[in-house]
């Protein structure tokens, strides 16, 4: 039977069969079962039997082995060794077990080790001990755990020295472990003691194991530090042992940033050089150094990275891993480290952005995931544990960010892996596997895997070393309660469990309700009162007869009814019985309110926080020692400290949400947390505050606020209980973020209580987080406290015995005050405890250790407040601060100077605060550039205040350089807010700085610019940068503010269509920004960022801009765009421009002229504007007729037009329109004569005018405007207006004195001339008239002028009129004052107006009347309120002098041209205006023959000048214009000029070309051509620079003119063909016609004539088509094609005349002269019948010269006389003509002046041709007198029979024939002109 048993154990081992083993353990059980001769089983089989089931698994086989085997009381030998060892096998525990099962379990090691020792040749059995015994303990090698190691490993050790066991480094790691165990039980001494042994023996046995002791000694200073120092110089392993364990040890304690670095790199630079130098860093004489070998090197590489990871030195990382890729020198372990090190360094990188939970940084996290996971598939395929757990640890580190519950799905895969390899190689990271389980068990949970997820829960449970015991099994308790669904339980408790995970599992994507399940959760915990709890909210539920009426008494009622409701929780545990859990019930509640903050059914949550926060009635404590604690609760059981401790971190937790979920409570009563009362009711409804309701309610709203801040503060406290400083953290974070509305109100005050509270928390807790909160919450708490003294703005209030001085008391006495004691006791302690916490601020924020890491923005808060500080306590701040603390960071140390000197620059603005000593703005500018700035948006902050002060110092030099260093901040700001750890600033604030700092910098380039264009470019630039900054920030004082300043900066860009066009896009731009913040500003509950950061430029204050500035801005962007629009003609998009403008402006005066452009658009695009008209009916009638007016000059029909003028005048109906209504008449007149209406309805109107004009003042005036009002204006074409019929002008004109009347009636006569036939006596009569009113204005003004001259006298008779050089005002702009001494001496205005012509020419304005014409107002006189439209009154003078003109009534013309040149020089100021009216008096005079009379006269030449002021303006305006040209491409679209008119209408300005042009035309007919040339060529290039075209056009035609006087005919024609290129209108054509004809005819060429004729006949179709599209002009155009012709005519016949007399002509020659001659007298005729008499004149004289030209060239007498006589004809007729013309001449003179002292021109002209007609009549004499000669010679010649012959053939003629009669009458007429003009000649 033996050797079966043997067989079978062999089989079983060597072949791994358990059924063998199970045979011979049956053979065994049986041989020890039976007794009597059976042989028993040799006891070495049980063990040998033990062994195999061990190896087996089969553990209750090997324990009923060594059981069978210890009964028989075996010997110490072997087999009982062996037997000891199996046993401590199989009783060893899990690793999660208990030390009490470790010590049971390596007790049976040291027994076998016990009995081994006794036997050399078991001293084997004694080192697989001691290896059993270590792989066991394991677990156990743990800090605080392994101290129980201490006893047997001792004895191990001991043991293995006894037997001097011969593996010398296993003996090694033994005694290093112990050295461990004994450090962590403290025992230090011995510790040090044993090593010193080890020491020795390792240096004598194993010194290449020294390096890891070594390691031991500087890690836990087991040694004297001069020894270990003297000892790490022996090699360069152990110096660089020793500076890692340095390093290591300093991280724990000192944790600076540089130094940390320093030395890494120290580190590093030690391990490359021995690398290059083989030799250690300091060699000992005594011993021999020893190179760092390649392994030792690899791992010392791979430590160092690791630590410059977790320090976050990337630098020296990235070096150590290159230094060991490039060398090959990590084995596989090491590279699997250097690999978790690279994925930990790209996590590092991105900074703050992993922790935002961004998509992007969640799936980069992912991917380093990933990495690790195959990187652990690897580790573990090699079987390296050591890489293995390095992976895992780093893998779990990487996915804690990631266990939220919507992330951790996505970690499952990893996490499960990291478990399954763990628990592969037995990890001793029991703590980390239990919580990867536990995690692994809510994942599997989630996706309803429970098996899975219960699984997970057990093992970690086994894992477990107490502290989760109780929280993993109530997840397991309820993870069963979830597999029985279908079964109720019979407790309470389990039931809400249930429903519960129901309410948890449902999705919100589902759309399923879960308040019912939480709220029937709640009845299941609380019966009897969590309904009425829960009904708090509700507000149907409120009694009805306690509602009561209006808004006050509702709000009253709620607030009741929830206080009400809240006393239902008076009792609650009192009534609940003794057996309820407490610690089952608040876990429950807690649960319920967590699911309910979740889903946000926030009533239930508030319902469930009231129950819940019962139980923090103070049962649960935490005990003062470290040991277990018991507390009293519901049942009275103790409770382990672990517990207490999860309970009140879960009430802590329920305090948050309940403080949250009323926060929320109060959103929704339209309050924030501990905010003012003011809900939007009372706003609408004007609650009175004394009303009880309403203090009710406010109380009410009241107590939440603090309900929800004592939650907060409750929450801290106990955080402070529990000595968990981020509790309190937390507390202090909530409030900060809730009261960020009051702090940015700077209610620093209100929170003061609150604050202080928990700043006392954290210094107490001894809080190392996050220091930058605490810092922040002194700042607040220093505030808090100085408030009082200095406001919410920071500015110091006055002191109360400030207040109480007199005015006459201020000045030095009042700063002192301010800055001396006038503080209280109470007030002065505050400051102090200020000063202190400020003190404390800056000392934390010092930045001289890492966790000590405060942003540079916090510190400058503090910063500010501690300056402040300094101020109240009258403490010398200097440039540096006075703190005891000094800062360890230069850096730190060099922003602080700045911030201060800043702080204190600002402070010294204040017209409060005495100076301090700062540094120049200069320095302080380089102090901040020489700063290392940490904080991009503090440097932006700080360059902005800096920018501000400099603009307030008005050094704009460094206003830009500090601009420019800010706004390249922008980018590097908005990365800094990205990756702030803690929120001190916004992006809003970010916007707003640099809109600060553009709008700063746009108006220093502005003042520096100096006229440079392109920096005036780039300020418009970055002005509108700023205003793109503040509508970012939704700040619409800021943007308000840029966007004036560059509206303000752009208006000298908009003269021209060009730079308009470039404005339009940045104006859209500033347009959308206005309107977008105005309506952010308009929104309720639009909240405000923390800090106000920004400075208004100009001193402007920080509150809203006011709603009048930005619409008036608004409205001119609006207007400006529209200009833009209409100079594109892109009327459509004007409309929807203006659409957009009226919808966005208010009903205010800025929507009125939106309005009318509005309208105006309309009536262009011919859309209806009936709509739109009733919305101007507020502003009355002369509104609406003006828009009518308006829209009648921008209609596009000629229908729209007529319909707006009918609108226009109809609209007036008072008295004060009847101005108004005159010039409308007017117009309206002009514009029915110019488009082809009949003429008499356009005369009706201006009758209707001079109706309106004539009886302005008489009682008659009312019926005739009735009756004129009653007319139909909308039957214009067929109907008459009734006008002013049988008025007698002279009984009227004489009672006019007003000179506006006259002026209007000047005009209105002057128009109905214009309008009338020449032929008609209506033409002169109202020619005449129009003179009259002329005369007239003169009298009146002058007998005005005369009056007031007589009063100055008598007041001051020595005196020039103080008006004269006073109130002249902008009037003299281009005249330089005279003398004193040629000052005209003040005298009376005596003289009479001049009577005669002769005296007219002789006249000149005196300059006593031109200074009261220029400063008087009188309504009789002539000035700029009678005379209102001066250019307009300028045209129709000049159209008056140009129609009596062509009547020959040149000497009426002066008073007309002196009362222009007054209206030019002394209304208008225009010199070269004045003297272009002085030149055509001089030339009138000269046609009448009195040119030497005229005072002009010896000033012709510098008339005829161009005048220098004028010039130089106008090539300023054409420099700039050219300047601006080079800055942007020039545009082909032509420009508009201020001043163009359109042809032949009133011009709004006078252009200075057009003046030159008109001198020009007045040089040329006094023959001053060099004078003219001059005025040309300065009008043409004027013109050309400023693209005039029709300026430009007419100086070409009058150089051409100038040429064809100067016999250049070349030159002439090309000018004309530039000119014939821009076009012109009628008379342009006609001139430029006439002109080329002259031009061609003077070259003399062959084709002259024919190339004349076709010029003639292209203008004469030309004007044929413009007479047939005008009608009434037709006569005009009509008379200008019959002057062609006959130009035409002429040159023919002039062409044709040439060569000898006698000669007869061709037949051809004949037919065209022939021809010329009767187009001459058609021509004549229709002179004649178009009025244009000396016209007519003038052909018939040119025809009588063809008719003697054909009868020179006739051969036949009868032709000969034939022509003569009718020539003779025409030359009578011409004389008769022009007899008629001189005599109207001659009637209009006065009789006095019917001598010839004055010449007129028809006189001369009818002499000269009464001279023609005698030379013509001796042509006819001498014809007559040779004829006969030559029948007399012939007659004597003949015989008497042939004189027979020829009197009987002769035809005679009859008697008294016609022939006869008129050849002999015509003889004797003859003979009698050439009597009259031997008579002329004789008086000649």
């Amino acid at each position: 039977m033996e050797l079966d048993i043997r067989q079978y154990l062999t089989k079983a081992k060597e072949q791994q069969d358990c059924a063998a083993l199970q045979s011979a353990y049956r053979l065994m059980e049986d041989t020890a079962g039976t007794s009597g001769r059976t042989p028993r089983v040799p006891p070495e089989l049980y063990v040998a039997c033990a062994e195999a089931a061990l190896q087996l698994g089969r553990l209750e086989m090997g324990t009923a082995c060594l059981k069978m085997y210890f009964e028989g009381n075996p010997p110490a030998n072997q087999f009982s060794c062996r037997a000891y060892l199996c046993r401590g096998r199989l009783e060893s525990p899990p690793a999660a077990g208990t030390v009490g099962d470790f010590e049971k379990a390596l007790l049976w090691f040291i027994k076998a080790i016990d009995i081994a020792k006794r036997d050399p040749r078991c001293y084997f059995l004694a080192f697989n001990a001691s290896v059993l015994y270590l792989q066991t303990a394991r677990p156990l090698l743990q800090p605080g755990r392994s101290r129980h190691l201490v006893p047997s490993l001792r004895q191990v050790v001991q043991s293995l020295d006894e037997v001097a066991d011969g593996d010398h480094s296993w003996r090694a790691e033994l005694m290093m472990l112990l050295i461990k165990c004994l450090v962590d039980s403290g025992e230090m001494e011995e510790a040090a003691s044993f090593a010193k042994h080890a020491e020795e023996f390792m240096k004598s046995h194993i010194p290449h194991l020294y390096p890891r002791l070594f390691t031991l000694l500087v890690q836990h200073k087991l040694t004297e530090d001069d020894v270990v120092m003297e000892t790490s110089r022996q090699c360069p392993t152990l110096a660089v042992i020793y500076r890692l364990q340095e390093f290591t040890n300093k991280l724990e304690e000192v944790k600076d940033g540089e130094p940390t670095k320093r030395e890494l790199e120290q580190i590093f630079h030690l391990l490359m050089d021995a690398k290059a130098s083989a030799t250690p860093v300091k060699s000992s004489p005594l011993q021999s150094p020893t190179p760092i070998q390649q392994a030792d090197r690899a791992a010392f590489l791979v430590e160092l990275a690791l630590l410059a990871s977790r320090v976050k030195c990337h630098e020296v990382a990235v070096d150590c891993l290159k230094e060991l890729e490039s060398e090959g020198e990590a084995s596989f372990g090491q590279h699997v480290l250097m690999e978790c090190v690279n994925c930990e360094i790209n996590l590092q990188k991105r900074e703050g952005k992993t922790d935002d939970y961004s998509k992007a940084s969640v799936e980069a996290r992912l991917k380093e995931i990933g990495k690790l996971d195959r990187w652990l598939q690897t580790a573990a395929g090699e079987g390296d544990p050591r890489a293995t757990q390095a992976v895992c640890a780093a893998q779990w580190s990487f996915c804690l960010p990631l266990l939220q519950h919507n992330l951790r799905k996505r970690v499952r895969t990893p996490l499960l892996r990291v478990a399954q390899v763990l628990e592969d190689i037995r990890s001793t990271l029991l703590e980390t596997r239990c919580q990867v389980h536990s995690e692994l068990a809510l994942i599997e949970e989630e996706d309803g895997r429970l098996e899975a997820s219960l699984t997970h829960l057990q093992k970690a449970m086994l894992l477990d070393n107490g502290t989760r015991r109780e929280r993993l099994s109530s997840a397991v308790r309820l993870l069963k309660l979830r597999d029985t669904l279908y079964h109720t339980p019979p407790r309470a408790e389990d039931r809400a469990d249930m429903l519960m995970q129901q309410a948890r599992d449902m999705k919100p994507q589902d759309g399923t309700d879960s308040r019912p399940i939480l709220v029937a959760v709640g009845q299941l915990l609380a019966p009897d009162h969590f309904q009425m709890v829960l009904d708090a909210d509700n507000t149907d539920k409120i009694p009805v007869g306690s509602l009561g009426s209006g808004p006050a008494a509702r709000l009253s009622a709620k607030a009741r009814h929830h206080s009400a409701a809240m006393q239902k929780l008076d009792g609650h545990l009192a009534r609940q019985g003794d057996d309820t859990n407490d610690t089952e019930r608040v876990k429950l509640w807690a649960t319920l309110v967590k699911t309910a903050r979740k889903q946000e059914v926030w009533d239930v949550c508030r319902a469930a926080c009231r129950f819940c926060l019962l139980y923090d009635d103070g049962r649960w404590k935490m005990s003062e020692t470290d040991g277990g604690g018991s507390s009293e609760g519901g049942s009275g059981a103790n409770r382990s400290q672990t517990c207490v401790r999860d309970l009140l971190r879960l009430l802590a937790e329920v305090r948050f949400i309940s403080a949250e979920a009323t926060v929320q409570k109060l959103l929704t009563e339209g309050v924030q947390l501990n905010g003012p009362v003011v809900p939007a009711v009372q706003r609408e409804l004007r609650v009175s505050e004394e009303d009880p309701h309403w203090v009710v309610y406010r109380d009410w709203i009241h107590a939440l606020s603090a309900f929800a801040t004592s939650n907060f503060l409750r929450a801290a406290e106990l955080g402070a209980e529990m000595d968990e400083s981020w509790l309190v953290a937390n507390a202090a974070i909530y409030l900060w973020n809730y009261s960020s509305h009051l702090l940015a109100a700077g209610e620093y005050r209100r929170l003061l209580p609150t604050f202080q509270s928990l700043v006392a928390m954290l210094q107490k807790s001894k809080f190392t987080g996050n220091r930058t909160l605490l810092v922040l919450l002194c700042d607040a708490v220093a505030r808090g406290l100085i408030q009082p003294q200095c406001g919410p703005d920071g500015i110091e209030r006055a002191p109360p015995a400030e207040k109480a001085r007199s005015r006459q008391g201020r000045g030095g006495e009042k700063a002192a005050g301010v800055h001396g004691g006038f503080l209280d006791p109470a007030a002065l302690q505050d400051v102090r405890k200020a000063s202190e916490l400020c003190d404390y601020g800056l000392r934390l924020s010092a930045g001289n250790t890492p966790e000590g890491s405060v942003p540079i923005a916090a510190r400058k808060q503090v910063v500010a407040t501690w300056v402040q500080v300094k101020r109240l306590l009258q403490q010398e701040t200097g440039s540096k601060m006075d703190t005891k603390d000094e800062c360890a960071s230069e850096e730190v140390s060099s922003m602080t100077r700045v911030l201060v000197a800043v702080e204190m620059l600002r402070c010294n603005r204040n017209p409060r605060h005495l100076p301090s000593s700062v540094p120049g703005l200069s320095s302080l500018v380089s102090m901040a550039s020489g700063c290392s700035w940490t904080d991009a948006v503090v440097e932006l902050q700080v360059w902005c205040q800096l920018a501000a002060c400099c603009h307030h110092a008005k050094d704009h030099s460094l206003v830009l350089r500090c601009t420019e260093s800010a706004l390249q901040l922008q980018e590097a700001a908005a990365r800094r807010l990205n990756a702030m750890p803690c929120v001190l600033y916004g992006l809003t604030a970010v916007n707003e700085m640099l809109s600060s700092a553009g709008c700063l910098r746009g108006l220093s380039l502005v003042h520096e610019s100096s006229g440079d264009l392109h920096t005036y470019r780039e300020a418009l630039e970055v002005l509108l940068s700023s205003v793109s900054n503040a509508e970012k920030a939704e700040n619409q004082a800021l943007c308000v503010a840029a966007a004036r300043h560059y509206w303000n900066a752009c208006l000298p860009l908009t003269q021209t269509a060009e730079e308009r066009r470039q404005l339009q896009e940045p104006l859209e731009k500033i347009l959308t920004a206005l309107i977008k913040t105005k309506k952010q500003t308009d929104r309720p509950g639009k909240g405000k960022g923390l800090l106000s950061l920004t400075e208004l430029p100009h001193g402007r204050s920080k509150h809203e801009a006011s709603d009048e500035d930005e619409l008036s801005l608004r409205t001119a962007i609006y207007i400006l765009l529209l200009h833009i629009h209409t100079d594109k003609t892109d009327w459509r998009s004007a409309l929807r421009l203006l659409d957009q403008a009226v919808a966005d402006t208010p009903r205010t005066r800025h929507q009125l002229p939106l309005l009318k452009q509005r309208i105006l658009v309309k009536a262009r695009l011919g859309k209806c504007v009936l709509m739109d008209m009733p919305m101007l009916q507020g502003q009355g009638e002369q509104c609406s007729s003006f828009m009518w007016h308006q829209m009648a000059l921008c209609a596009g029909t000629i229908t729209q037009q007529l319909t707006c003028y009918q609108k226009s005048i109809t609209s007036l109906s008072s008295e004060e329109s009847r101005w108004q209504k005159v010039g409308l008449l007017l117009e309206f007149g002009e514009w029915l004569y110019c488009h082809d209406f009949p003429k008499a309805d356009a005369q009706n109107q201006v009758q209707w005018a001079i109706d309106i004009l004539l009886h302005l003042e008489s009682e008659q005036a009312g019926g005739l405007e009735d009756e004129s009002m009653k007319r139909d204006l909308s039957s214009v074409e067929g109907e008459s207006l009734v006008g002013v019929r049988g008025l007698l002008l002279t009984e009227s004109v004489s009672k006019l004195k007003d000179v506006r009347r006259l002026e209007g009636l000047v005009r209105a006569h002057t128009l109905l001339a214009a309008m009338a036939d020449r032929t008609s006596p209506e033409h002169q009569l109202n020619l005449l008239r129009a003179y009259v009113f002329v005369l007239r204005i003169w009298q009146v003004s002058m007998a005005v002028a005369r009056d007031i001259s007589n009063e100055m006298a008598k007041s001051q008779p020595s005196q020039p009129p103080a008006s004269a050089g006073s109130k002249k005002g902008k009037g003299k702009k281009g005249k330089d004052p005279a003398p004193a001494e040629e000052r005209p001496q003040l005298v009376v205005l005596d003289h009479a107006l001049p009577s005669t012509p002769q005296d007219w020419a002789r006249y000149e304005c005196p300059e006593l009347a031109r200074q009261i014409f220029r400063t008087n107002s009188n309504p009789h006189c002539i000035n700029k309120h009678s005379i209102t439209k001066q250019t307009q009154s300028l045209f129709y003078l000049n159209l008056l002098g140009k129609e009596l003109h062509s009547l020959s009534l040149d000497y009426l013309t002066l008073p007309i041209m002196h009362l222009a040149e007054t209206i030019a020089h002394d209304l208008l100021d225009r010199g070269s205006l004045s003297d272009l009216y002085r030149l055509r008096i001089v030339r009138c005079c000269s046609q009448l023959g009195l040119e030497t009379q005229s005072p002009y006269w010896e000033k012709l030449v510098d008339l005829s000048r161009i005048r220098e002021q004028e010039q130089m303006r106008c090539h300023e305006v054409i420099a700039s214009s050219r300047e601006r040209k080079g800055l942007h491409n020039a545009s082909h679209q032509e420009v508009e000029v201020v001043g163009l008119a359109v042809s032949g209408r009133p011009r709004s300005d006078v252009c200075a070309q057009d003046v030159w042009l008109d001198k020009a035309e007045v040089c040329l007919s006094f023959g001053l051509l060099q004078a003219a040339r001059q005025l040309l060529a300065e009008a043409h290039f004027v013109a050309v620079e400023l693209r005039d075209t029709k300026a430009t056009a007419s100086s070409l035609l009058s150089l051409a003119s100038l040429a064809c006087e100067e016999q250049n005919f070349t030159l002439a024609l090309s000018l004309l063909d530039k000119a014939h290129a821009l076009g012109g209108d009628k008379e342009f054509w006609y001139q430029l016609a006439l002109t080329k004809v002259t031009a061609v005819v003077g070259q003399g060429d062959q084709d002259a004539r024919l190339k004349a004729e076709q010029i003639i006949k292209q203008a004469c179709v030309a004007l044929e088509l413009v007479r047939e599209r005008q009608v009434n002009q037709a006569p005009r155009v009509t008379f200008l094609i019959t002057s062609l012709e006959m130009r035409g005519a002429v040159e023919g016949i002039r062409a044709l005349g040439g060569g000898e007399p006698g000669k007869r002509f061709s037949k051809e020659v004949f037919q065209r002269l022939t021809a010329a001659c009767d187009t001459l007298r058609e021509c004549a005729s229709r002179f004649t019948k178009l009025g244009f008499k000396e016209h007519g004149v003038e052909t018939h004289v040119e025809y009588a010269q063809g008719l003697r030209m054909l009868a020179n060239r006739s051969t036949h007498a009868e032709d000969k006389q034939h022509y003569l006589l009718n020539g003779l004809s025409q030359m009578q007729l011409a004389v008769t003509e022009q007899e008629h013309v001189a005599l109207k001449a001659q009637t209009l003179l006065p009789p006095q002046e019917e001598s010839p002292a004055v010449s007129l021109a028809a006189m001369r002209r009818l002499l000269r041709l009464r001279l023609a007609l005698a030379q013509f009549g001796l042509t006819v004499l001498e014809e007559h007198s040779l004829e006969e000669k030559r029948q007399a010679l012939a007659r004597e010649r003949k015989t008497s029979a042939e004189k027979a012959l020829e009197e009987f053939t002769r035809c005679t003629p009859e008697p008294n024939s016609i022939e006869e009669v008129s050849w002999y009458r015509r003889i004797h007429s003859c003979s009698k002109w050439t009597d009259y003009a031997k008579a002329i000649l004789y008086n000649t």
